[in-house]
């Protein structure tokens, strides 16, 4: 019994093992959580001068709300390119990663459900324009606001060159400086007026949601019944 025990132990250990080794190989190239501009560095990539952004590339960055959003509602961004055409030749060959960054504006105040993306990566823009705008939803990504009232600045980036390498051999990560665009869109969240958010900065005061009074009503008046039988029930047994 020890033995298997200690087999199951060493089996379990070198699975965790295996899983964490696939997931930092498959992770590792989408793999950013933050940028700084013009003056972010490698990524992944060596011997590279930095980041350069684009000269007439820009983004149309939509949000599918149009009234103030409530704390923690979600909603949807979506990112399209124009003009990117520093994307298209040699050794990018029209692949781009179209992305929500971290450590930029207030983004670090925003979150996405498990499971959805935050990023895109190997997207292609076209040969003609440098333009991307797909008819899917590759460049849709959907974020849940920030919990407390107020506005934000919410930026969308597209980055050439990030942690991939074109089809010819000749092109090689190392070799790739990073070409990008970003842009940003006002996000105004506001707190839903009532008892208990008066003071509209999205902090509950003395409230409790109406589910939760139901099930605290409920509970009281049962104990309280309980107990009302209970003493009735030693009252008869001392009459």
């Amino acid at each position: 019994m020890k033995y298997l025990k200690k087999k199951l132990f060493s089996l379990t250990i070198v699975a965790i093992i295996a899983i964490g080794s696939l997931a930092s190989v498959y992770g590792y190239h989408e793999l950013i959580w933050e940028w700084e501009g013009a003056g972010h560095s490698a990524c992944g990539h060596q011997g590279v001068t930095g980041a350069a952004e684009s000269a007439i590339g820009t983004l149309v960055l939509t949000v599918n709300e149009t009234d103030p959003l409530a704390p923690y509602q979600k909603f949807t961004l979506e990112i399209d390119v124009l003009n990117f055409t520093e994307a298209i030749p040699d050794p990018y060959y029209r692949r781009i990663m179209v992305c929500i960054p971290g450590m930029i504006g207030d983004n670090d105040d925003f979150s996405s459900s498990p499971g959805t993306q935050i990023m895109n990566r190997r997207e292609r823009v076209d040969d003609t324009y440098g333009s991307y705008d797909p008819s899917d939803t590759d460049n849709v990504f959907e974020l849940i606001a920030p919990g407390a009232a107020g506005n934000y600045t919410l930026f969308g980036l597209v980055l050439a060159g990030f942690n991939h390498s074109g089809s010819a051999p000749a092109a090689n990560d190392a070799e790739m400086n990073i070409t990008f665009i970003q842009d940003s869109v006002d996000i105004e969240v506001v707190a839903p007026a009532g008892p208990g958010n008066g003071n509209g900065n999205g902090t509950p005061v003395d409230s409790i949601p109406g589910f939760l009074t139901i099930v605290l009503v409920s509970s009281i008046s049962i104990a309280v019944f309980a107990v009302v039988l209970k003493v009735r029930r030693k009252k008869r047994i001392i009459d």
